[in-house]
């Protein structure tokens, strides 16, 4: 069997490239960090190695007699130049020099994953070719320039390809599927109040390109870009994954690429205080908000035969198969008795009473009479029927456990509007919320944040549940 490494094997495109080259028989090396989330490699037949291709003494192991290095280890959300620097550029060049030192007799193949933010984006619809002069205008992009420009300085020493993937998706992507439980609810968000035109590849696609690739005897000292050929706007897209998911129909709404931009550091400082990967940068806004990314990828079909099999409606079909079966999983909540099960939902329903109330207090917003009464709110409301509730729609769509917790939230309002429980009622502040002093209108208006009560609490229930999946795991 022939030794292939992977570095980046533990994420999004590099779990998928290892199935792929472990079904075609290869040996399969994986880099992998210390403090990688491996979960998607667990019961692969495997060999990991820990390293990090910014440590040269760590890649003698994995790099030794390899056959084939297929080259993923990337930042892509970081927060400085400086941080794709290190990993991008400084990291491919300790992959290469290590190549050149610890397998140069045995290796047919250097496969480097580039980005198609080196090239930068188009100027108009019309695609460009491999043949394009590379203009990135991200830190990300200027880091995959700067890889393939230390490749080059290596074609007369190893065998080296570079691939160009566009857009990625697929099962497991962490990027688009954000927007699956938007569009789940019909509402069809898309950036920009301009059309922006890209092109797009499933992930089963590239890995398949980037193996063809590998092998070819054609491609060596090229770069190709691997996409497929559809064009598809920002609403296409999401039209698309509504259309795999059988709801294509939503309210479309544009979000303004200035607010794109202004939410962007917003991202980055909770990347600081949690360390999680963000899910929007200034860098990474910078490319959002441009209209065309359009590659061409028929120099793969020349050289290597290769063509993306999937169009999006196609690819997002098999990427919705996990999302939907993960959601089935964290709403059943099987593991959970169902008395500990409602007691969850009871003490979180019960926090968040506490902080609305103590809020509300703090604010004068309005006050309770007597005013013991407080307390009886927060556990008969907030934890005993809005736990309740949420429990017994946890699962629903959110937008049923938001219709019923407004009605529910509404009645409350209501029968305190019209003194149905006596001496025990509440005041409102005059002209709150909003300005407002009308009574009824008061009532429709304090009906919404029941709905939003619902929804947070199974949002934070599924977020524990999955937590207690992946310590099990552990375990």
């Amino acid at each position: 069997m022939q030794k292939v490494l992977v570095t980046g094997a533990n994420g999004f495109i590099g779990t998928h490239l290892v199935t792929l080259l472990l079904q075609k028989g290869y040996d399969v090396h994986c880099l992998v960090r210390y403090t990688s989330n491996i979960s998607g490699l667990r019961n692969l037949p495997v060999s990991i190695h820990t390293g990090d291709v910014r440590d040269p003494v760590s890649l003698k192991a994995p790099v030794e007699n390899a056959v084939y290095i297929f080259h993923l280890a990337a930042n892509l959300l970081v927060t400085s130049q400086q941080e794709f620097e290190e990993t991008n550029v400084d990291g491919t060049r300790h992959v290469l020099e290590a190549a050149e030192r610890y397998a140069k007799a045995t290796l047919q193949r250097v496969l480097l994953v580039s980005s198609v933010a080196a090239a930068g984006p188009n100027t108009s619809l019309a695609a460009y070719d491999e043949t394009v002069a590379l203009n990135p205008i991200s830190w990300y992009g200027l880091s995959k320039k700067k890889l393939e420009e230390t490749a080059a300085t290596y074609f007369n020493k190893l065998p080296i390809t570079i691939v160009r993937p566009a857009i990625v998706y697929g099962e497991r992507e962490r990027d688009m599927s954000q927007i699956f439980p938007v569009v789940e609810n019909h509402i069809h968000a898309k950036p920009g109040f301009k059309k922006k035109y890209s092109t797009a590849i499933y992930v089963g696609d590239l890995v398949a390109g980037m193996a063809a690739a590998a092998e070819s005897p054609n491609s060596v000292g090229k770069a190709y870009f691997l996409n497929h050929p559809e064009v598809v706007t920002t609403h296409q897209i999401v039209k698309n994954i509504g259309i795999a998911m059988g709801k294509p129909g939503g309210l479309p709404i544009p979000i303004p690429d200035f607010l794109i931009q202004g939410l962007a550091p917003l991202g980055e400082l909770m990347y600081y205080f949690n360390s999680q990967r963000p899910k929007m940068t200034r860098d990474k806004a910078r490319e959002v908000i441009q209209r065309y990314w359009i590659a061409d990828p028929s120099r793969a079909a020349r050289d290597f035969g290769w063509s993306a099999r999937y169009n999006m409606v196609e690819g997002m079909k098999k990427t919705l198969v996990p999302y939907f079966e993960e959601k089935r999983v964290l709403s059943a909540m099987a593991l959970e008795g169902k008395f500990i099960l409602w007691l969850k939902y009871f003490l979180i329903g019960f926090g968040l009473g506490v902080v609305v109330e103590l809020f509300s207090y703090v604010g004068g917003f309005y006050s309770f009479h007597p005013w013991w009464l407080i307390f009886v709110i927060i556990v008969g409301a907030f934890a005993a029927l809005f736990g309740t509730l949420a429990k017994a729609l946890r699962k629903k769509s959110a937008v049923i456990q938001f219709l019923a917790g407004t009605l529910v939230a509404g009645l409350i309002e209501l029968s305190n509007q019209l003194r149905l429980f006596g001496d025990y009622y509440w005041v409102f502040k005059e002209g709150w919320p909003l300005g407002i002093t009308n009574p009824w209108l008061r009532v429709a208006v304090l009906g919404l944040p029941g709905g939003i009560c619902i929804i947070l609490l199974n949002i934070v229930m599924r977020n524990i549940y999955k937590r207690r999946l992946a310590l099990r795991g552990d375990r």
